[in-house]
């Protein structure tokens, strides 16, 4: 199945930026600043560019395996710290580790 290019859930404004870095496979906000040295140095030319990668790349459906991508899977890394899921210690272990040193 051939990669496709969605817009990201990750996003700014329309997530093209986050959308073209889950592409390639980079950090979003490179190619942020790529966009914006776009705008600024090629005298505006990014805008037009940016609108219409907007109207063109698709939204990813919720059935297309987003829960795949890393942007998910780090959201869910976050959500799992906040909570003790048997991968490692709780709070409550963590600190009491601390408080009963002498």
């Amino acid at each position: 199945m051939a990669k496709r290019i969605y817009k990201s859930r990750n996003k700014v404004l329309f997530g093209v930026c986050g959308g073209i870095a889950e592409f390639f496979n980079i950090d979003p906000t490179i190619v942020r600043i790529l966009m914006l040295i776009l705008v600024f140095a090629g005298f505006g030319s990014g805008i037009p560019i940016y609108i219409v990668a907007a109207l063109i790349i698709p939204e990813r459906s919720v059935d297309s395996g987003y829960a795949d991508d890393n942007y998910s899977n780090m959201r869910d890394a976050r959500a799992g710290e906040n909570r003790n899921t048997g991968n490692g210690s709780s709070d409550a272990e963590f600190n009491s580790h601390f408080t009963n040193r002498k």
